[in-house]
């Protein structure tokens, strides 16, 4: 069972590029590859970034996106801020049972297998002293997650940034957390 993105309905309706009347938005997930190049495309002022942002999530063109009133952008704003920076499981019904069985938001297409959740396993040793010697935290954070995950570095462009966040959490706490931490985390 997947999450399905909410529908938000307009409190102004605008037109459309094909003038039609558009009332309601069906909200699409950001995905992890689609931000990060909405964000290159949008530089560093922030009011451009959540603007590159609505975009995605609602897939509607810059005319369209113009035409929106306040409060219902506002409204949008807010999907795209919790997308950006609430893990997987802040959307999801159910709490996570085992916190290295991560429930996927959205199902990822990996090598022709559908897959609804990921197994996270600790990095070993080796693995970290490789992932310091890269360049930038980005490469750092991309190959210790397809370490832990056993998915391809192109593989993580399809997650949703939700199961991005998610996966971040738990192996922030494999890279940074003593093995006692783990211990009782497993003895409750």
């Amino acid at each position: 069972m997947s999450w399905t993105p909410p529908v938000h309905v307009l409190l102004s309706p605008i037109t459309g590029d094909d003038e039609s009347q558009i009332e309601q938005i069906q909200l699409k997930p950001l995905r992890y590859a689609a931000q990060k190049e909405a964000l290159a495309r949008a530089g560093d002022d922030e009011d451009d970034q959540f603007f590159e942002l609505a975009r995605l999530a609602t897939g509607l063109s810059v005319k369209e996106l113009d035409q929106l009133k306040r409060p219902d952008y506002v409204s949008i704003a807010q999907y795209v801020h919790d997308m950006s920076t609430r893990p997987a499981a802040y959307f999801l019904d159910e709490p996570p049972v085992d916190p290295d069985q991560v429930q996927l938001l959205q199902p990822l297409d990996v090598a022709g297998r559908s897959r609804t959740s990921l197994t996270l396993e600790m990095p070993v040793l080796r693995a970290t002293k490789a992932m310091k010697k890269l360049k930038t935290a980005k490469e750092r954070a991309e190959f210790i997650t397809a370490h832990c995950t056993g998915l391809m570095i192109p593989d993580l462009d399809l997650l949703t940034v939700p199961d991005w966040t998610q996966l971040q959490v738990r192996i922030d706490d494999f890279l940074n957390k003593p093995a006692d931490f783990f211990r009782s985390a497993t003895s409750k």
